[in-house]
Formats: structure tokens, sequence, C-alpha cells
């Protein structure tokens, strides 16, 4: 499916703002082709503006990763355009803060769906062309609260930690396969989430996780200059 020679290709689900464009931008930054999967028009147009402007090459599709077709297109419309795809990061992400007794069932349906059902969905989508070329990375961010539960976190903790789960199992189905996964899993990271959390002080974010700290320890998993075995959780703290 791929030619020799022609730029490796990194999809990045929420690559609009926060840790998804950061990692998209680390990725260009290394000579890949970016893809933006957003689900906001204005941030994912904006995205691929400022890479194209800065000399990579990047596009931008349309990726809600809560639906499957929506899912399956971006993946589809990857291959047209490069005829290959080396990296997929689960990066989108929400989360909702408050007591689960007083957390309206949509919300919680969407932060699963977001969270959890969206990385499934993204990696069936994107592993037959890895299969078929016998290479691929997918790493997965999930969080610290994926591996401890905090009061008030809930539902985010219960996607994040299947988000570990999830790459830990698939790292062992994919076993000899040569795709590997990972998860990553930063401590608060300062994006819009964060505001849920600290607020917008700068006292406040002083102490919090740089974006382009997390892109670069993806960027390092998928090119291999970080090693860790495939199904791995990293963390990301400072």
């Amino acid at each position: 499916m791929s030619a020799p020679g022609r730029a490796r290709v990194a999809m990045i689900t929420g690559a609009g703002r926060g840790i998804g464009r950061a990692t998209a931008a680390a990725f260009a930054a290394e000579g890949y082709a970016v893809v933006i999967a957003e689900v906001r028009p204005g941030l994912g147009r904006r995205a691929e503006r400022a890479l194209r402007k800065g000399g990579a090459v990047a596009r931008f599709i349309p990726t809600d990763v809560a639906r499957p077709a929506s899912v399956a297109r971006a993946v589809r419309a990857t291959l047209r355009r490069f005829g290959r795809l080396d990296c997929l990061v689960n990066n989108a992400g929400v989360i909702e803060v408050g007591p689960l007794a007083k957390c309206p069932v949509a919300r919680l349906d969407r932060l699963v769906a977001v969270n959890l059902r969206g990385p499934l969905l993204a990696a069936r989508a994107a592993l037959p062309a890895m299969l078929a070329e016998g290479t691929g990375a997918i790493v997965n961010v999930a969080s610290q609260l994926g591996k401890r539960g905090a009061g008030g976190y809930v539902i985010y903790c219960a996607t994040k930690f299947g988000v570990v789960g999830l790459t830990e199992a698939l790292a062992d189905e994919l076993a000899g396969t040569g795709v590997r996964v990972w998860a990553v899993c930063p401590g608060l990271v300062d994006t819009q989430m964060a505001t849920h959390v600290v607020g917008r002080s700068a006292r406040a974010r002083a102490g919090l996780v740089r974006p382009e700290s997390v892109a670069r320890v993806i960027v390092e998993l998928a090119t291999g200059r970080r090693k860790a075995a495939s199904g791995a959780a990293v963390d990301v703290v400072h």
C-alpha cells in the first residue's frame, strides 16, 4: 500500500487544540504528514493552516470519534490521500466534574462515547491498514486518573481506566504483528480542560504539565526513541 520514500502519516484525534494540536505539530516537525481529525471545524481548519504555514503537510478531516461512520470515513480519507497510516493517536476527550448521582445520563453517555468508545472505534478502523503493512503505532491518551480513582471524576476515571485496559489488551492481541500500542498517562495538563480543576489563574496553573511535554512522549514512543513495551501505560508528570 505504501510507497518507498513517502512521508509517514500520523492521524491525531482532537487535534484542534491542547495535547492534540501540540502532538500534530510535533509529528510535523519529524517530517510526518499529519491528519487533524477534529470535530470542531473552526479549530481543525486553524490547526491545518498553522501547520501548512510552517511548511508541514497537513489535512483537516472533520471527525466525531463517537460516531462509527465518521471515524471510518476519516480513516478512508486518510488512506485515499496519503496511501498509508503509520500512527494513530487517540487523543480526543471530554470531562465532567461532579458527583455521579447528579450527572445527567446524556453527559455520562457522551463521556463514555468520546473517551472510551472513540479509541476503540478509531483503532478498529485503522488496524486493517496497519496489519496489512505489518507495522504501525497506536498511542492512546489516558490520564493519571486512569490509574487511580478520584471523587468527582467517577465517569472520567472509568473511561480512562478503560483506555489503559484496552491498551494492554490490544497490545496482547497484536503481539507479533508489528503493530505496537501504548497509553500515555499525563498528570493535569495546561489545557482548557484544566480550568475545570484549577481555574484560570497563572499561579494555579504553574505546576501543570505542558501539552508539548505529552506530545514529545507520544512522538518518542511512535518513532522508537523511547523504549517501552507494547501495552505499557507511560506516565507524563512534568
